[in-house]
């Protein structure tokens, strides 16, 4: 492929047989039972996945978003979940650290963040509103030394495991334009008034640990705010496309997995007495289809990611990126349980849990409505 070198051809080496011998074992377990899979995400960080862009002076790799990309999609060949929780803890709560953190919190969350010692968690989304922050009511006053919040996010991945939790709040009336008078924080687990709620049962991504957390008179320390008061937004704002861009290559990964068991269980079925792929000029085309809409992507993807390592901001693209990676994967999906048949609808069979987890993918995080209505608004002021 052109967007390989022998550095990333090293890393995916390296990745393969991390899911080959660790992932693949337990990825229908973890489906399940909904359990959160702690030991892969603790693997994960010692091999240096979750620290592939986080500068080496805070003990991560220092590499650059293609590999990044790389890792994703390897990884959701077998778990998109163990991504889910990834791209939960880099890219939207250890991105804004990144961005907005002091050296002192870096050092304190970045590092141990980069090594999967520390489980980070975002808290951005409310019940009211949904990307519309002006409407959210999570509040934080500064009174002295302290700032004390009150309020409430919900669908928060990462939640019980997380060491510590990345929040937007108000701390001021906001500007429905710019966004200015939303700030950031971070907030250790045990900190007193920080509740956190039960998971929720999900179509898909189970063992995402995903739920509310609430806040009552939560004090903190001036220290823990990130960045300036009031103006962590546009940090949100490329935290969050790093994080859409990650369903790229998470849908490519699904869509792979999905695509190979159904070409192999299409040679494998007889049917008349010919394998279903030769008896069957449906399944054929079909199957023809589904690969040609894997390279369609395949392609997006890593175009995007030359275009993010140059410095481009990829705002639109990376919203597009979740777009068409969840769109994609669903329907190979889809395509695939039909190839299958009626096995394919049983959940020992395998096939069946790549499409839950595309369908949560074109909701989580922001659902694909939301994301073209951005696309759109700068579409109009010929910003895209």
């Amino acid at each position: 492929m052109w967007y390989m070198n022998e550095d990333r051809k090293l890393m995916l080496n390296v990745v393969k047989d991390f899911v080959e011998q660790e992932v693949k074992p337990v990825a229908m377990q973890i489906d399940a039972t909904d359990e959160y899979p702690v030991k892969l995400f603790k693997r994960a960080g010692e091999l240096g996945f979750l620290g592939i862009t986080i500068p080496t002076e805070y003990d991560g790799l220092g590499l650059d978003h293609t590999t990044a990309a790389l890792i994703y999609e390897e990884i959701a060949k077998a778990c998109p979940v163990l991504t889910v929780a990834m791209g939960a803890h880099s890219m939207l709560a250890g991105g804004m650290i990144s961005m907005l953190g002091s050296h002192e919190q870096k050092q304190k969350y970045l590092s141990k963040a980069a090594t999967g010692e520390y489980i980070l968690a975002c808290g951005s989304t409310e019940s009211a509103g949904g990307d519309n922050h002006v409407e959210h009511t999570t509040k934080a006053v500064l009174e002295g030394d302290e700032w004390v919040i009150n309020g409430g996010k919900v669908l928060v991945s990462n939640i019980g495991v997380a060491d510590a939790y990345v929040i937007f709040a108000a701390t001021s009336e906001v500007d429905p334009v710019t966004r200015a008078g939303i700030s950031a924080f971070v907030i250790d687990k045990d900190t007193p008034g920080l509740t956190i709620g039960a998971w929720e049962h999900k179509l898909g991504w189970h063992g995402s640990a995903t739920g509310s957390i609430s806040f009552q008179d939560l004090h903190l320390p001036k220290e823990n705010l990130l960045g300036q008061v009031g103006g962590c937004m546009m940090a949100a704002a490329v935290s969050c496309t790093n994080e859409f861009l990650t369903c790229g290559p998470v849908g490519l990964g699904i869509a792979e997995a999905a695509y190979e068991m159904a070409f192999q269980y299409s040679l494998e079925r007889v049917q008349r007495g010919l394998p279903m792929y030769d008896r069957f000029q449906v399944t054929k085309f079909k199957l023809v289809k589904m690969r040609t809409m894997i390279e369609e992507l395949r392609g997006f993807v890593y175009s995007t990611y030359a275009m993010k390592d140059q410095g481009e901001m990829v705002l639109c693209e990376g919203r597009m990126m979740k777009i068409r990676g969840s769109e994609i994967a669903e329907e190979i999906c889809r395509e695939a349980i039909q190839i299958f048949g009626g096995v394919g609808v049983i959940r020992e069979t395998g096939v069946e849990r790549f499409w839950r987890d595309a369908k949560v993918l074109a909701i989580g995080g922001a659902s694909v409505e939301a994301l073209q209505d951005f696309i759109g608004t700068m579409m109009r002021l010929k910003k895209f």
